[in-house]
């Protein structure tokens, strides 16, 4: 399976979390069953910067990892795994500061995250101490969609959690997520390209961009052919910075706010936002799109994304 270079590596300027919801005016009672439904599995995370971070465990071993929707499966550390490695790296990914090489793979018996158990998954070892030291976090390694493929994931940045819900062949999920936790506020179609979820967005007064959704993005970014005219009524310059990627090189790019995101009755409020050449990530993704949109945009309401259904929801949070 080819690597994706999760676009994490790429963003590391960090934006506040949000703050979460008010607690409703009443108290309910859960029995540990109604919270730990098999089919539902809620995953506790921390943010690293804005990166999800969550605990996990390879066969024995247990650490940090980030959660990446923009990985297309199990990534692991090379310092952690590389006396385990089978046969030199050969391959590499690239990202919009350049490429990375892919050191080796091993086999993994049982990957584990909260109660959600993958068996027998290949995973391919890469150098992650740069973003180790950017960072100041031991990190394990990257979660990636091979893991929670058969899984709708659901985001509540407030909550600091990871609601995965498992799904059938059709998306359907085999346990409905409780209207006492989440209501519907509203839903859009996607489209996937591989792993790789894609959402159109309409602009005023211009045709719609292609955004692909990744949770390892701590900003935005917007393709630096997008246009005079929709640069100048959409996107605020702010200032120029050096970014760093996986592939341990920098490059300027200018940063700004992304304006006028709707999707039909939901308002976002202006994004931190990256301007930059996506050839390269529309390489890796194999598709073609104008845009990223991550924690910026992931962190704004509980959204959840359906692979198989190919639908983006949004909610109501009204947990306890």
């Amino acid at each position: 399976m080819k690597t994706i270079l999760p676009l994490l590596l790429l963003c590391l300027l960090a934006a506040p979390p949000l703050r979460a919801d008010e607690a409703p005016g009443w108290t309910l009672l859960l029995t540990e069953a109604e919270w730990s439904a098999d089919d539902i599995i809620r995953v506790p995370f921390t943010l690293t910067g804005t990166l999800i971070t969550v605990r996990a465990r390879v066969d024995t071993t247990e650490g940090n990892f980030f959660f990446d929707t923009g990985a297309s499966g199990l990534l692991l550390n090379s310092r952690y795994f590389q006396d385990q490695a089978e046969g030199p790296g050969h391959s590499s990914a690239g990202g919009v500061t350049g490429r990375v090489r892919v050191l080796g793979a091993i086999q993994v018996d049982t990957f584990g995250l909260d109660n959600l158990v993958a068996a027998d998954i290949r995973a391919e070892l890469l150098d992650l101490s740069h973003i180790e030291n950017a960072k100041k976090v031991d990190l394990m390694g990257i979660i990636g969609f091979e893991v929670f493929q058969d899984y709708e994931v659901l985001f509540d940045y407030a909550a600091f959690r990871l609601v995965l819900i498992r799904i059938n062949k059709k998306g359907v999920p085999l346990t409905p997520l409780p209207e006492w936790e989440y209501q519907l506020r509203e839903s859009f179609p996607i489209s996937v390209a591989g792993h790789v979820a894609v959402v159109n967005i309409r602009f005023p007064r211009t045709p719609a961009l292609r955004f692909a959704l990744d949770s390892g993005a701590e900003q935005n970014m917007i393709d630096n052919r997008a246009g005079d005219r929709f640069l100048k009524e959409n996107f605020e310059i702010g200032k120029r910075i050096k970014l760093r990627g996986a592939g341990k090189k920098s490059i300027e790019v200018l940063s700004g706010k992304l304006l006028n995101v709707r999707l039909d009755s939901l308002s976002f409020r202006p994004m931190a936002t990256l301007l930059a050449n996506l050839n390269e990530i529309n390489k890796t993704y194999e598709t073609e799109v104008d845009g990223i949109l991550g924690y910026e945009f992931l962190s704004q309401y509980p959204v959840s994304v359906n692979y198989k259904k190919r639908r983006l929801t949004f909610y109501r949070s009204v947990r306890p």
